[in-house]
């Protein structure tokens, strides 16, 4: 989890450098300039005591402020009149829950100094936790607005159409203090929790704004509180600021998604959608449920194929072809490297219900629910990992003793070797490391879709290098299931792979090897792996740890428990999905009461709104 919540100096003058190329040496002298002798700025301090806003002048680089401090928001008028008054160039604001970089009045000053033709900017922000851990950057929809100038009205109706806050709050904007006093503000009509909200959208709405994505700003998120009436007030207030039809019915639409399913007649089939073995096995035991069930069920590839319902389990998908939607991870360790905010690029917010398979990944998605794009509209459920349910079952015992036979084993304890990509010679050092034990090496590639050719020609490679020459070593086919190698080995190695905890639900203990390189960047990074219920070495401590395992495995039960604890109902994960599908699909009126209700998951923070 990244602590860091907003940007240095240094920092500043690197995106200056990246946003504006040779001009960024001019840009540096300017806010040196500034922080020491810049424009006045009339600093509007709300709701703040005055040890806050003492450390808050403190911190700023910029010095030049006049401060002016209100109780609360609904000193609207006394901020209108003071701003008539003012003699400063620039006006911004300081709330409370906020935490500022100590270059944010500097920076805003500079970026607009160099750009006249503006009359403020808005700047994005993070959205940070009590230790001002980092829950949520700033939208990825706001990339596309980096570095542009708008009419403020777009950028409104845009954000408002949409039902995504692109403008920030009070505590983003700067804006030229004469440019205010030329323009009309009234808050007739308009209830009182929406006062801030309507003082920045009138502040903004005839301006020329220049939106940057630097992060000067993070938000404190607060605790979930369940205003709901706060929807009811914004949509009154919504009816105060927009007259344009086609924007008002978006916006309403989007305000009022939450269908809780049932919204349309869903037909009893199923289609499950799977880009390699591995997503296909992990589906497969819904699959089983379902058709004991009487749905019809489909597997397909074309991850765009029509559906009447569609359950995917994939990185990128698309739900919109499916009339009812489900999504679960595409594995226990997906996005591990983003945690806890995996859904800032994964996307949930267009499916229908969203399947989380563990404790850890319940809590996960409650620090990151308070942000639109966590939220599937039925709402998110902790059922567990499907293929939790075919731990104990007779049919997998069954296929790992004939595998066991097929590949005749010679000695008692396997130890399995399966990572998440293939490359800088990891096979080769596991091969060579543990060959010398008296214990099984069992190897199991992924398998994969032929687009990974290169990493398809490293397993090959491998392979041809060391099957045959070693006594100890066997080879699973990548097309059978992780499953039943799982169900074979007694320990398994890897890299930073999601098996490593798939085998923590067989009881099996891994060694994850952390300087093994990952192929996913330039240059490849070492691997990573968060969870706490693995043993974590460097490539040269591979056979040491192995043996210290083998020899005392007893040594290691703690480490082992972790990994348990975290499961979720175990052996009804399945029935518990399929209920929810159920559910979801039967028109509301016609609904019965369901015990899986209990398990929907609610936000740790209060939504991050347009009015927030």
């Amino acid at each position: 989890m990244n602590s860091h919540s907003y940007q240095t100096a240094t920092e500043c003058l690197s995106i200056y450098q990246k946003t504006f190329g040779q001009d960024a040496f001019y840009l540096e002298y300017k806010l040196t300039l500034n922080c020491e002798n810049g424009p006045s700025i009339s600093l509007i301090c709300m709701e703040n005591d005055a040890s806050s806003v003492n450390n808050f002048v403190e911190q700023q680089q910029y010095k030049n402020l006049d401060v002016f401090y209100v109780p609360s928001a609904d000193c609207v008028n006394d901020i209108l009149a003071y701003i008539q008054s003012a003699n400063s160039k620039y006006v911004c604001f300081f709330e409370p829950n906020h935490k500022y970089s100590a270059l944010k009045l500097a920076t805003m000053v500079t970026l607009i100094d160099h750009l006249p033709e503006v009359d403020g900017i808005v700047c994005s922000r993070n959205f940070i936790d009590a230790e001002d851990a980092i829950i949520a950057h700033p939208d990825i929809c706001q990339k596309s607005l980096n570095n542009k100038v708008f009419m403020g009205n777009q950028l409104l109706f845009l954000s408002i159409k949409n039902n995504i806050n692109l403008y920030g709050n009070l505590s983003t904007l700067l804006l030229e203090t004469q440019y205010i006093k030329q323009i009309s503000i009234d808050f007739s009509g308009i209830p009182s929790s929406m006062y801030k909200l309507a003082l920045f959208h009138q502040l903004i709405f005839h301006a020329t704004i220049y939106f940057t994505n630097m992060p000067l700003v993070s938000t404190v998120l607060r605790p979930n509180d369940n205003s709901s009436y706060l929807v009811e007030d914004y949509k009154k207030y919504l009816e105060s600021l927009v007259s344009d039809d086609e924007v008002m019915a978006a916006a309403m639409d989007k305000l009022n998604k939450c269908k809780q399913g049932g919204s349309s007649p869903v037909q009893k089939n199923i289609t499950f959608f799977y880009t390699d073995k591995g997503e296909y096995y992990n589906l497969k035991p819904i699959a089983d449920e379902a058709e004991r069930r009487g749905y019809k069920i489909s597997f397909t590839e074309d991850i765009k194929q029509k559906a009447e319902i569609g359950i995917y389990c994939q990185h990128v998908c698309y739900p919109e072809n499916s009339k009812f939607s489900v999504i679960l991870l595409h594995d226990l360790a997906q996005g591990h490297y983003r945690w806890p905010n995996m859904w800032e690029l994964e996307r949930w917010d267009k499916f229908d219900l969203g399947i989380l398979p563990s404790k850890s990944w319940a809590d996960r998605w409650s620090q990151c629910a308070c942000q639109y794009y966590a939220n599937p509209s039925c709402g998110v459920f902790d059922f567990g990992y499907p293929k939790s349910d075919l731990i104990h079952s007779e049919a997998l015992k069954s296929r790992a003793e004939k595998l066991r036979q097929e590949l005749n084993l010679k000695h008692d304890i396997s130890i399995l070797y399966a990572p998440s990509w293939e490359n800088d010679g990891k096979e080769h050092d596991f091969v060579t490391s543990l060959s010398c034990l008296n214990v099984n090496l069992l190897i199991k590639q992924a398998h994969l879709p032929a687009e990974m050719s290169e990493i398809i020609e490293n397993i090959r490679q491998m392979r041809a290098l060391h099957e045959g020459k070693y006594p100890n070593v066997y080879y699973i086919e990548p097309e059978e299931s992780i499953q039943t190698a799982l169900s074979l080995c007694d320990y398994v190695v890897s890299d930073e792979s999601s098996v490593m905890s798939e085998a923590a639900m067989f009881g099996k203990i891994s060694i994850a090897v952390t300087n093994w390189l990952i192929p996913d960047t330039v240059p490849s990074r070492h691997a990573y792996f968060p969870m706490d219920y693995v043993i974590k070495c460097r490539r040269s401590k591979l056979y040491e740890t192995v043996n210290n395992l083998l020899a005392a495995p007893e040594t290691y039960s703690d480490i082992l428990e972790l990994g348990r604890q975290d499961l979720s109902s175990p052996g009804h994960v399945c029935k518990n999905i399929m209920d929810a599908i159920e559910f979801y699909t039967t028109p509301e009126a016609d609904r019965a009461p369901s015990s899986f209700c209990h398990e929907k998951l609610t936000s740790k923070y209060a939504p991050c709104s347009m009015w927030n």
